[in-house]
């Protein structure tokens, strides 16, 4: 049977750090450490803020960071407006690195298989990618999305956009627009077949 070497790896570990605890002596003159530990003095200042009413501030100053974060959502470093009227194809597919086993050891996916979510289950609605500051992306949702499409923002505040459409507008979800390959904005995705259709806008 082969050894795993992570396994020979972890047992050496243990092994040196066992020979090491042993007892070398004391040497020299030994002092009170005078200084108190930085865990307990942070511990000991965090409760006297919470206790003197700093419980609520706390609170309301993450609640004020999150709206605000929500009405100026910043735009994804390298994201730019569009400069040109342009329909792209992006393959959503990809290798599988490592085999995938259940519970029992069954395999699920073996590595090296290629997997396309669109071949899964499919993308039944179009995706729009905004920038909420720019009023002409606004109306571009009007005019081209349907109810059950998705609009996602990427600039602007989600306040002012789910006023002005009248409906839900949603966050990126972290690193679907860069699984999406969505360059510019506005962009809109939606399902051509196996591949995935964005439609870059121009104004």
């Amino acid at each position: 049977m082969r050894i795993p070497f992570d396994l020979i790896a972890a047992v050496l570990l243990a092994a040196s750090v066992t020979v090491h605890a042993e007892d070398l002596g004391v040497y020299g003159s030994t002092y009170e450490i005078k200084e108190r530990d930085a865990i307990d003095s942070f511990k000991e200042a965090a409760a006297k803020k919470l206790a003197n009413g700093g419980k609520e501030q706390m609170i309301e100053g993450a609640k004020d960071r999150y709206l605000d974060s929500l009405a100026n959502v910043k735009t994804p470093d390298g994201i730019h407006a569009a400069k040109a009227n342009q329909i792209r194809h992006v393959d959503l597919s990809e290798t599988v690195k490592e085999t995938i086993k259940d519970t029992n050891g069954f395999v699920i996916v073996a590595a090296g298989t290629k997997i396309n979510p669109l071949a899964l289950g499919g993308l039944s609605k179009k995706l729009f990618f905004i920038d909420a500051k720019e009023d002409w992306q606004i109306d571009l949702v009007r005019r081209r999305s349907k109810p059950e499409d998705k609009i996602i923002l990427l600039g602007g505040s989600i306040f002012v956009a789910g006023e002005k459409l009248n409906r839900k507008v949603y966050l990126d979800v972290p690193g679907l627009h860069k699984r999406m390959d969505i360059r510019v904005l506005p962009s809109i995705a939606s399902q051509d077949g196996a591949l995935l259709k964005v439609e870059e806008v121009k104004q």
